[in-house]
């Protein structure tokens, strides 16, 4: 529809060429006063369609616009979110690059200059219709303003793009010192992070800056070669209409042509940076996409029991060949409590995402109920999986919102997830209790608070696994007996629970115990069993130690 309409909008066009020359060849001539009007008045509605066609046109480019965004958008963010929790660092640049096409498929110079060039040959045919030797003339432009189009690409393209990635990666940035503005403003960082912020944007600024100056000098170079060729033509027409080769009408309508049929060369050349911008901007949607490797089953699987197994795991993060994970293998019965102990960075954090889906294994394979929990639907998988992260993350909305997770739920249902996080009455005593605003990140609670609203967010629709990291790590002691009790309630009502702690006295209720070292498992039994095995490696290290001094 876009196609036709600038086809129609530019044919429509000819009609003032076409007045010119009648009026110059055969009004003047016959001094008819009636045809002058009659021709005027053709024209006016000529010119008036062909504005209206020109608004439904840019109508038509918005909504595409419009449609392009809506439609895309929800993948878009999907993959966002999914790339962001693998590389564990926000990116919303998929979204931003979206915005970007919009802009240029809706804007002025934009797609709609990309359909009228194609039109520039039926201008050139009515030049040479008109007279050969100033077709030649139009020619020899259309020539040069093409290759002029053509070292635009190849001066600033480059550039252009150096330019966004730069941009990108000051952005990106500047993310993550707001992220962590507390800790940037308390350890007086401020100073330093916009140093390097600015040496960012300087590289960023430098590149667009250089290409640019190519492309206001070639934009400036295209313009003096339309004014040239519309001189040239002026100059030709008139030599040629003194040699009684052509009409002063045909004169004036050659010029109109030519000027008509150049326009969206040169606009192109002006509007070079938006095309490069646009086009980058899809190929890294493109590249966004194709990232975005989960492949969810559309079947809905039935409520699991809550049976964990953990076949040959095998982990290792984006960009590296050193694995996190290695060989990782358990086998939890449904209503069980695991705790899961070791030194910092021996992958428990690891397995613990591994084990809600949020990650792909490089080899091996995580099933609840025998279903792979990363082939899992997301949505289906949710309702069954409860998940504390060790960084406490709560969203911009109110209390009630995250703990139940921005969907429609009974307040009966949040209460209670409340209660068995034992944060009923802390939220109560809140401003405005459950409908207290908090903003990103849960900024207007405490940590305590985030993480116990956190605890009633996992813990919201009774879900069948529960996965806990260091869900104690901000809590004082009454918050550590209300988890206590949470735990043991979620295992009584069915729920395999997993938790991380690096206190193995706050796993005195938990049935099952593996220790992590180094990305394995080195043991893994009943509770008293593996506590028992720990005791006597101690024993005999601290002998060992004796015997050597």
């Amino acid at each position: 529809m876009v196609a036709l309409a600038s086809t129609a909008s530019n044919l429509l066009l000819f009609a003032l060429p076409l007045y010119s020359l009648q009026v110059f060849d055969r009004v003047l001539t016959s001094r008819s006063v009636d045809t002058l009007w009659l021709l005027t008045l053709i024209v006016v509605l000529a010119l008036s369609a062909s504005a209206a066609i020109e608004t439904v046109r840019a109508r038509l480019l918005l909504r595409i616009g419009n449609g392009y965004a809506l439609t895309l958008g929800p993948k878009l963010l999907d993959a966002a979110i999914a790339q962001s929790a693998r590389a564990s660092e926000p990116n919303s640049q998929p979204l931003r690059d979206m915005q970007a096409v919009r802009g240029f498929v809706a804007g002025a110079q934009g797609l709609a200059t990309l359909f009228d060039a194609p039109l520039v040959p039926v201008f050139l045919v009515a030049v040479y219709l008109m007279h050969t030797g100033l077709g030649h003339a139009m020619l020899f432009g259309t020539l040069l303003l093409v290759a002029l189009t053509l070292a635009t690409e190849a001066l600033t393209g480059p550039g252009l793009r150096r330019a966004g990635e730069s941009a990108i990666a000051a952005q990106r940035r500047i993310d993550g010192v707001m992220q962590n503005a507390e800790a940037a403003e308390a350890m007086g960082m401020r100073a330093a992070m916009r140093d390097y912020w600015h040496a960012a944007q300087g590289r960023s600024m430098a590149e667009a800056s250089h290409a640019g100056d190519r492309a206001g000098a070639l934009a400036g170079l295209a313009k003096w070669v339309r004014l040239m060729l519309n001189l040239t033509m002026s100059a030709a027409g008139a030599w040629y209409a003194i040699h009684d080769e052509l009409t002063i009408g045909a004169m004036v309508a050659t010029n109109i042509l030519a000027a008509r049929g150049l326009a969206p060369l040169e606009m192109m050349i002006g509007a070079w940076n938006n095309l490069v911008g646009a086009r980058v901007a899809v190929m890294r949607i493109n590249l966004a996409l194709e990232k975005f490797p989960r492949r969810e089953s559309a079947m809905q699987l039935p409520v699991p029991q809550g049976a964990l197994t953990v076949e040959r795991l095998v982990y290792a993060p984006p960009g590296s060949e050193q694995p996190t994970l290695k060989g990782v293998g358990l086998q939890v019965p449904a209503a069980t409590w695991l705790g899961l102990i070791g030194p910092s960075a021996a992958g428990k954090s690891t397995l613990a995402k591994l084990i809600c889906g949020v990650w792909q294994p490089r080899s091996g394979v995580v099933r609840l109920d025998g279903a792979d929990v990363y082939t899992w639907d997301r949505a289906d998988f949710g309702h069954h999986c409860g998940y504390l992260p060790q960084d406490i993350e709560l969203f911009a909305g109110s209390v009630r919102d995250n703990i139940a997770r921005f969907a429609e739920a009974a307040d009966t249902d949040v209460v209670a997830a409340a209660r068995k996080a034992g944060c009923h009455e802390m939220i109560l005593r809140l401003p405005h209790g459950y409908d207290t605003k908090v903003g990103a990140g849960g900024t207007a609670l405490s940590a305590g608070q985030r993480q116990r609203v956190g605890l009633a967010r996992a813990l919201f629709g009774q879900p069948k696994l529960v996965v806990l990291d260091e869900p104690n790590s901000n809590l004082d002691a009454e918050g550590e007996q209300a988890l206590l009790q949470a735990i043991a309630q979620a295992r009584d009502g069915g729920a395999t629970v997993i938790m991380i702690s690096h206190r193995p006295s706050l796993l005195a209720g938990a049935d099952l115990l593996a220790v992590m070292v180094d990305g394995q498992i080195q043991h893994f039994g009943p509770r008293d069993e593996v506590l028992a095995k720990l005791q006597t490696s101690v024993r005999s290290l601290a002998e060992a130690r004796r015997g050597g001094a």
